[in-house]
């Protein structure tokens, strides 16, 4: 026997009550930033703009914010890359070959994966020291580390879903493994890519300590950096300055997610695809 239910109109107006309050909680930080970043005597405060300026936009991007706009792309867009290939490179092998010990080295990656970046900021310093990668190119040999066991679990995953007759039939046209890999493979593991590119590229682009930790100077900061030393600078907070920082900092994330939305609806979706 089917039961039917229906909400009391009481339970249903609490509910769209608590909904609305729940998204107004949500967006109140997001209004502010923009309130702020366009308010010609921005104080702070949550209210509406006395005015309509860009005066802010154009101080952050006379500084050195620029600079480091342009440091935040080589570092995000550069890891994000390289783990790409990378991990392409490794999680091949994972999905299609009897590696001995395959399920345990998959293991170590999760572990991998959960430790926390705090935890090795010591000997990560130290090497890229001695290593003389005190530089961006070492920010982003570190942070391809740090998102590569991720990276090769994802792609694996994709890889698995791949039918091997399709490798199969290309092998037996003469195709060689690089032809296979790169005509076969990718093209329909592509939201998979996306997927791992996106993600990789997003933390890359909100990481802050490794680039705090290996980078020395202002000019090679990128804006997550940038924007945590421009609180108090000049021992005042100018919030429209900050406001107008921070949603330059968040556009580049958002433009890459809808250039990418379509790939990365069909990626996530098969995220849960079993080898």
């Amino acid at each position: 026997m089917q039961m039917s239910m229906r909400r009391s109109p009481s339970g249903l107006f609490f509910t769209q009550a608590a909904l609305i309050v729940m998204t107004l909680l949500w967006i109140s930080p997001a209004s502010w930033l923009f309130m702020t970043a366009f308010d010609p005597a921005a104080s702070g405060a949550f209210k509406l703009p006395d005015g309509f300026t860009l005066d802010h936009f154009a101080a952050v991007l006379q500084r050195k914010s620029g600079v480091q706009f342009i440091n935040s792309m080589l570092i995000s867009a550069g890891t994000a890359t390289f783990t790409v290939f990378v991990a392409g490179i490794a999680a091949y092998p994972f999905s299609r070959l009897n590696i001995p010990f395959k399920n345990g080295i998959l293991w170590v990656l999760v572990l991998l994966r959960i430790l926390p970046p705090v935890a090795i900021m010591i000997p990560v310093f130290l090497t890229a020291r001695i290593t003389g990668l005190l530089n961006i190119p070492g920010v982003v040999l570190a942070l391809t580390i740090l998102n590569l066991p991720f990276a090769v679990l994802l792609l694996k995953n994709f890889f698995d879903a791949v039918p091997i007759e399709l490798e199969e039939a290309a092998y037996m046209e003469g195709a060689t493994l690089f032809q296979i890999i790169t005509k076969v493979i990718a093209p329909v593991s592509r939201a998979g890519i996306a997927v791992v590119w996106f993600m990789t590229f997003t933390a890359s682009w909100n990481e802050f300590l490794f680039p705090y930790l290996l980078l020395r100077t202002d000019a090679s900061f990128p804006m997550s950096v940038g924007l945590y030393s421009a609180f108090g600078a000049n021992n005042a907070t100018n919030y429209g300055f900050l406001a107008a920082y921070s949603v330059i900092y968040l556009a580049p994330a958002v433009i890459v997610y809808f250039l990418l939305r379509r790939n990365l609806t069909t990626g996530f979706a098969g995220v849960g695809v079993k080898g």
